[in-house]
């Protein structure tokens, strides 16, 4: 294989940033779109001309049945991924999902086990994986080079309530779940990613905000090898921030507004900029198919992120109750 046929399953904003970065993969060629709302079809179709040939979908096992594809990128509401994961894998194709990868953790341990069984690649939209910021932490933790992750912490603040009412991000039943699950599921799992721990006991508290969904959310969170970790997503603020930190045995990483500050174990502090390196995910799950690299947010991360979000859902339920995530943990096969 030289080229990758890509079809697109749902076409909203998200979708047409990852065709944005697939057009500049010179191996990926996409053949189809498809989307329940005509008018996101248009919208794409106008913000790239040279997609207005393509064969258009209003259901995507229509697609599927109808279309010659290697692969398919889903870009749809939340509840909507497990089936078409599974239909995708079903006709042999290859599938980039974005996050979450499903609603449960049971669901998204079905999809890993269906994946292995296809010989398929499948990969998550965790953009962070393939950001040289977090590869650099990731690869310094992982060499013990700062010994032991001892405590993490992360906050993420968005204007998350206002932009996402009266859409089915705040429907339960597309969604899933409010901001944790949503735009919080990249920070819960860059803290799992570049850490490479465990939790082990959730405690959560959360308050929707007079919405059917939660907005705003304090997780604490015991991991593994006795680190302990704080996670605060703030749904209802005026405007984006994002920070996080990391301490370990010998040092630790400060990462404010795109900026990492290192900390050596006697206090040295050395800014980390110009870190070369990094791709996007739609450039590595074409790469992946054509065995030139590794997947970097495999479809394990969407079960791991789940776990942790099911912990601290069902924390918050209970008023804030230790929550331990082995009576949710179910192993891989």
């Amino acid at each position: 294989m030289s080229r990758v046929r890509v079809g697109l399953i749902g076409c909203g904003s998200m979708a047409r940033a990852h065709i944005r970065q697939l057009l500049d993969v010179p191996e990926a060629e996409i053949v189809a779109l498809t989307d329940c709302d005509p008018a996101q079809i248009e919208r794409t179709r106008s913000a790239f001309p040279r997609l207005s040939d393509l064969n258009v979908y209003e259901d995507y096992r229509e697609m599927l049945a109808a279309e010659d594809l290697d692969a398919v990128e889903i870009n749809t509401p939340h509840a909507q991924h497990f089936d078409q994961v599974v239909k995708s894998l079903d006709v042999g194709l290859h599938v980039l999902c974005e996050k979450p990868l499903a609603t449960t953790s049971a669901d998204a341990l079905t999809l890993i086990n269906k994946l292995a069984v296809s010989g398929k690649v499948g990969a998550i939209g965790y953009q962070r994986h393939a950001t040289p910021v977090y590869q650099f932490i990731r690869n310094k933790i992982r060499s013990g080079e700062f010994g032991k992750v001892t405590y993490m912490s992360a906050l993420l603040c968005q204007d998350w309530k206002r932009l996402t009412s009266g859409t089915w991000r705040q429907d339960p039943a597309l969604s899933g779940g409010g901001q944790l699950g949503d735009s919080g599921s990249h920070i819960v799992d860059v803290l799992l990613w570049v850490s490479g721990l465990a939790p082990q006991v959730v405690t959560s508290v959360q308050d929707s905000r007079g919405t059917p969904v939660d907005i705003d959310s304090a997780v604490t969170v015991k991991f593994g090898g006795g680190a302990i970790g704080v996670l605060s997503i703030v749904g209802d603020f005026p405007m984006w921030h994002e920070d996080l930190t990391i301490a370990c045995e010998k040092g630790g990483f400060l990462l404010r507004g795109g900026k990492l500050l290192v900390v050596s174990a006697d206090g040295t502090k050395m800014i980390a900029d110009h870190i070369p390196g990094g791709t996007n995910p739609d450039a590595n799950f074409i790469q992946a198919i054509l065995g030139r690299e590794e997947v970097l947010a495999p479809f394990s991360c969407g079960y791991d992120v789940m776990l942790l979000t099911e912990a601290a859902w069902k924390s918050a339920s209970e008023g804030g109750a230790p929550v331990s995530v082995a009576e949710l943990n179910r192993p891989l096969n």
